[in-house]
Protein backbone atom coordinates (compact mmCIF):
# COMPACT_ATOMS: atom_id res chain seq x y z
CA UNK A 1 0.00 0.00 0.00
CA UNK A 2 1.72 3.42 -0.95
CA UNK A 3 1.10 6.57 0.44
CA UNK A 4 0.15 9.19 -2.06
CA UNK A 5 -0.40 12.91 -1.24
CA UNK A 6 -4.05 14.05 -1.98
CA UNK A 7 -4.67 15.88 -5.49
CA UNK A 8 -4.42 19.31 -4.94
CA UNK A 9 -7.54 21.08 -5.82
CA UNK A 10 -8.42 23.25 -9.20
CA UNK A 11 -6.25 27.01 -8.34
CA UNK A 12 -8.15 29.69 -7.48
CA UNK A 13 -4.23 31.99 -7.80
CA UNK A 14 -3.06 31.54 -11.27
CA UNK A 15 0.79 31.88 -10.52
CA UNK A 16 1.75 33.56 -13.36
CA UNK A 17 0.14 34.50 -16.51
CA UNK A 18 3.70 35.76 -18.63
CA UNK A 19 5.03 33.45 -21.42
CA UNK A 20 8.74 34.36 -20.84
CA UNK A 21 11.45 32.18 -19.49
CA UNK A 22 11.06 33.95 -15.96
CA UNK A 23 7.40 33.38 -15.88
CA UNK A 24 7.66 29.42 -16.86
CA UNK A 25 10.83 29.14 -14.05
CA UNK A 26 8.28 30.63 -11.51
CA UNK A 27 5.16 28.71 -12.48
CA UNK A 28 7.03 25.47 -12.94
CA UNK A 29 8.33 26.01 -9.46
CA UNK A 30 4.93 26.60 -8.08
CA UNK A 31 3.59 23.91 -9.65
CA UNK A 32 5.91 21.76 -7.76
CA UNK A 33 5.24 22.87 -4.95
CA UNK A 34 1.79 22.57 -5.11
CA UNK A 35 1.71 19.33 -4.14
CA UNK A 36 3.61 19.76 -1.15
CA UNK A 37 1.37 22.01 0.45
CA UNK A 38 -0.16 20.84 3.51
CA UNK A 39 -4.00 20.67 3.93
CA UNK A 40 -4.28 23.52 6.78
CA UNK A 41 -2.02 26.26 4.67
CA UNK A 42 -3.80 25.70 0.97
CA UNK A 43 -6.07 28.78 1.55
CA UNK A 44 -2.95 31.04 2.39
CA UNK A 45 -1.52 29.56 -0.72
CA UNK A 46 -4.35 29.67 -2.84
CA UNK A 47 -5.16 33.17 -2.00
CA UNK A 48 -5.68 35.96 -4.66
CA UNK A 49 -2.63 37.40 -2.31
CA UNK A 50 -0.92 34.50 -1.51
CA UNK A 51 2.73 33.38 -1.82
CA UNK A 52 2.06 32.65 -5.80
CA UNK A 53 1.26 36.51 -6.38
CA UNK A 54 3.55 39.18 -6.14
CA UNK A 55 1.19 40.80 -3.85
CA UNK A 56 3.01 38.43 -1.47
CA UNK A 57 6.49 38.88 -2.12
CA UNK A 58 6.85 42.16 -2.91
CA UNK A 59 6.04 43.18 0.57
CA UNK A 60 8.02 40.68 1.87
CA UNK A 61 11.30 42.13 0.39
CA UNK A 62 10.12 45.57 0.97
CA UNK A 63 10.52 44.13 4.89
CA UNK A 64 14.36 44.90 4.32
CA UNK A 65 14.14 48.44 3.82
CA UNK A 66 12.84 48.32 7.63
CA UNK A 67 15.19 45.97 8.72
CA UNK A 68 17.76 48.63 7.44
CA UNK A 69 15.85 51.96 8.91
CA UNK A 70 15.61 50.09 12.20
CA UNK A 71 19.58 50.06 11.60
CA UNK A 72 20.10 53.34 10.98
CA UNK A 73 18.95 54.35 14.42
CA UNK A 74 22.07 53.95 15.53
CA UNK A 75 23.71 56.47 13.03
CA UNK A 76 24.71 59.64 14.12
CA UNK A 77 21.36 62.28 13.61
CA UNK A 78 24.14 64.93 11.93
CA UNK A 79 24.35 61.59 8.88
CA UNK A 80 20.72 61.51 8.29
CA UNK A 81 19.17 62.87 4.77
CA UNK A 82 15.98 64.28 5.70
CA UNK A 83 14.94 65.18 1.82
CA UNK A 84 15.52 61.10 1.82
CA UNK A 85 13.32 59.97 4.95
CA UNK A 86 10.70 62.61 4.06
CA UNK A 87 10.86 61.30 0.30
CA UNK A 88 10.52 57.45 1.61
CA UNK A 89 8.59 58.23 4.83
CA UNK A 90 5.17 59.55 2.34
CA UNK A 91 5.82 57.97 -0.47
CA UNK A 92 5.24 54.80 1.85
CA UNK A 93 2.29 56.55 3.53
CA UNK A 94 0.96 56.75 -0.13
CA UNK A 95 0.99 53.18 -0.65
CA UNK A 96 -0.15 52.29 2.75
CA UNK A 97 -3.71 53.68 1.85
CA UNK A 98 -3.53 52.24 -1.70
CA UNK A 99 -2.78 48.74 0.42
CA UNK A 100 -6.13 48.74 1.74
CA UNK A 101 -8.15 49.83 -2.01
CA UNK A 102 -7.04 47.48 -3.88
CA UNK A 103 -8.56 43.99 -4.70
CA UNK A 104 -7.77 41.91 -3.10
CA UNK A 105 -7.13 44.24 0.12
CA UNK A 106 -3.36 43.09 0.78
CA UNK A 107 -2.72 43.79 4.21
CA UNK A 108 0.95 42.83 4.28
CA UNK A 109 1.58 45.20 2.10
CA UNK A 110 -0.16 47.50 4.27
CA UNK A 111 2.12 46.67 7.00
CA UNK A 112 5.42 47.04 5.42
CA UNK A 113 4.77 50.72 4.61
CA UNK A 114 3.25 51.69 7.75
CA UNK A 115 6.35 50.81 9.29
CA UNK A 116 8.96 51.60 6.85
CA UNK A 117 7.07 55.65 7.30
CA UNK A 118 7.18 55.11 11.13
CA UNK A 119 10.86 54.48 10.49
CA UNK A 120 11.56 57.18 8.12
CA UNK A 121 9.57 59.73 9.97
CA UNK A 122 11.16 58.90 13.44
CA UNK A 123 14.46 59.20 11.46
CA UNK A 124 13.55 62.90 10.34
CA UNK A 125 12.28 63.90 13.86
CA UNK A 126 15.56 62.82 14.76
CA UNK A 127 17.14 65.21 12.23
CA UNK A 128 15.27 67.97 13.05
CA UNK A 129 15.91 67.58 16.67
CA UNK A 130 19.54 67.37 16.64
CA UNK A 131 19.20 70.73 14.51
CA UNK A 132 16.99 72.11 16.85
CA UNK A 133 19.72 71.71 19.46
CA UNK A 134 22.44 72.58 17.59
CA UNK A 135 20.75 76.10 16.90
CA UNK A 136 20.07 76.65 20.75
CA UNK A 137 23.70 75.81 21.05
CA UNK A 138 25.09 77.62 18.98
CA UNK A 139 22.42 80.80 20.18
CA UNK A 140 23.87 80.48 24.00
CA UNK A 141 27.21 79.91 23.42
CA UNK A 142 28.47 80.00 20.06
CA UNK A 143 29.80 76.58 19.91
CA UNK A 144 29.10 73.37 18.09
CA UNK A 145 28.37 70.30 20.40
CA UNK A 146 29.71 67.18 18.95
CA UNK A 147 28.24 65.06 17.23
CA UNK A 148 25.07 62.69 19.61
CA UNK A 149 24.89 58.71 18.61
CA UNK A 150 22.78 56.88 19.59
CA UNK A 151 23.56 54.07 23.04
CA UNK A 152 24.89 50.81 22.10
Amino acid sequence: MSATPPTPPAPTAPASTGMGLHSRAYNGLINACDKYVPAKMRPLWMHPAGPKTIFFWGPIVKWSLVIAGIGDLTRPADTISPNGCLALGATNLIWTRYSLVIIPKNYSLFAVNLFVSLTQLFQLGRFYHYQWEQSKLQKNGGEQCPTIEASS
